[in-house]
């Protein structure tokens, strides 16, 4: 009975023995592949992660790493075939949802997409840069009252999640909702004053909004924030040329172009 059970401890040892050097062979050459993916060598780095998998077939580094290297050269196929390989060795991995989700974008398959980035965010529900990334896929199939509704649960989860004010304001923006865009930019100015944008979509909002005087007032503080901007002198030109306002004798705005 002694022998029996050393027999098989020797055994399972040999095993053990076995499969670490494996992982070790595997992991030298996905440590290969990694080198190269981070040196822009897509297509190097696609032999040496192919290598790590016949060496071990369960390791989903591997898989993963030979996904992005295959999004970068643009085959986004192949990317999606070692995605869901990956996928099946670790179902739990919100990344590997992630990166399904961006490959069947890039490909217009958009409910596919949209499919992924939810059980990515049922397996990362405090993850808001992926609850973002939803957002921005229903704002780029024209779902815009989805959108501005996950960025209003963004802002509700994390009050200082910038990125999300921004979206939205820029989407109200985009709907022609000035007053509505402008009151969300200047949220974002409260939480970075040192967002110069946020000034010169002010500027535009109060301009569309025929309010002159404020419009002018946030061209201005654009330009002092951003004296460097590439649109600096085109802003200058417009100020010069935007309609001024005063009042005639009896009180009435007048406008003079």
């Amino acid at each position: 009975m002694g022998i029996s059970t050393y027999k098989k401890s020797e055994k399972i040892e040999k095993i053990e023995q076995n499969s670490r050097t494996i992982r070790a062979a595997a992991q030298k050459y996905f440590a290969m592949a990694e080198n190269q993916r981070n040196s822009f060598q897509y297509k190097e780095s696609v032999e040496n992660y192919l290598t790590s998998i016949l060496i071990d077939r369960n390791n989903v580094v591997s898989y993963k790493g030979a996904a992005l290297s295959y999004k970068n050269l643009k085959n986004y196929d192949k990317a999606i075939e070692f995605l869901k390989k990956a996928e099946k060795i670790a179902p739990d991995d919100a990344s590997i949802k992630k990166e399904l989700a961006m490959c069947n974008i890039i490909l217009g398959n958009f409910c596919n997409g949209i499919g992924y980035l939810i059980k990515a965010i049922g397996i990362e529900p405090d993850n808001l840069d992926i609850q973002m990334q939803l957002a921005l896929v229903h704002e780029m199939i024209d779902e815009e009252e989805m959108a501005l509704k996950i960025y209003q649960k963004i802002i509700e989860t994390d009050e200082t999640y910038i990125r999300a004010y921004i979206q939205k304001a820029t989407l109200y923006m985009h709907l022609n909702d000035y007053v509505k865009s402008a009151l969300t930019f200047k949220k974002v100015i409260e939480l970075k004053p040192d967002y110069y944008r946020a000034f010169l979509a002010l500027g535009i909002c109060y301009e569309k909004l025929a309010n002159i005087s404020a419009a002018k007032r946030y061209y201005k503080k654009y330009l002092e924030k951003n004296p460097l901007a590439k649109d600096y002198f085109d802003i200058k030109h417009r100020l010069s040329e935007i309609p001024s306002v005063k009042k005639d004798n009896n009180g009435l705005r007048i406008v003079h172009i």
